[in-house]
């Protein structure tokens, strides 16, 4: 198996236990804006680590004890690749068949926050139109899919930056 699809699964099952961990705790209804947001920091740090172990991995055994930052970046861009498509697979599995009335429970609670802020019924029709565009388990998937490549970009530029080990160069005979 290869070092970027091992870790790539690996990031990938972590992005899985968090996702199930974070609805079974009830972090997207309780609509507690600070919960949301440290967990999402943790989800952060906690899929860093092994794109970081993969760089790594890479560097000492797959490419000799050296690596570029383009080839660290590149590296761990694949483990996100990998991890967001597993990630995005979930979330349609999830939405669809684990728990079908995910989307509309949270429909129900953004219906709430607009009624408790006051919002005109004309202004909720439209909100109302425009939401469920995007309240879909296509549409939740591919921005799980998204935000996975995002984060991956940043992830493996500091990935690679920090585990960067250029080769000596190497010198020529008879220079």
């Amino acid at each position: 198996m290869s070092t970027t699809l091992k870790w790539g699964l690996i990031t990938g099952m972590v992005y899985i236990i968090f996702s199930l961990g974070s609805n079974m705790l009830g972090v997207q209804e309780s609509g507690n804006k600070i919960l949301g947001f440290g967990m999402g920091a943790l989800i952060l740090v906690a899929t860093y680590f092994p794109i970081y172990l993969g760089v790594k991995e890479a560097r000492e055994q797959d490419l000799g004890g050296y690596i570029t930052l383009g080839q660290g970046f590149l590296t761990g861009f694949k483990i996100a690749v990998i991890a967001g498509v597993i990630s995005a697979i979930f979330t349609l599995i999830y939405t669809k068949v684990i728990d079908p009335n995910f989307i509309d429970n949270m429909m129900s609670k953004i219906e709430d926050q607009w009624d408790k802020a006051g919002m005109p019924e004309e202004s909720k029709d439209m909100a109302r139109k425009w939401t469920t565009i995007f309240m879909t388990p296509i549409a939740f998937s591919v921005m799980s899919l998204l935000s996975a490549l995002f984060w991956g970009l940043i992830k493996g530029v500091v990935a690679g930056a920090m585990l960067k080990k250029e080769a000596p160069p190497s010198t020529m005979p008879g220079a």
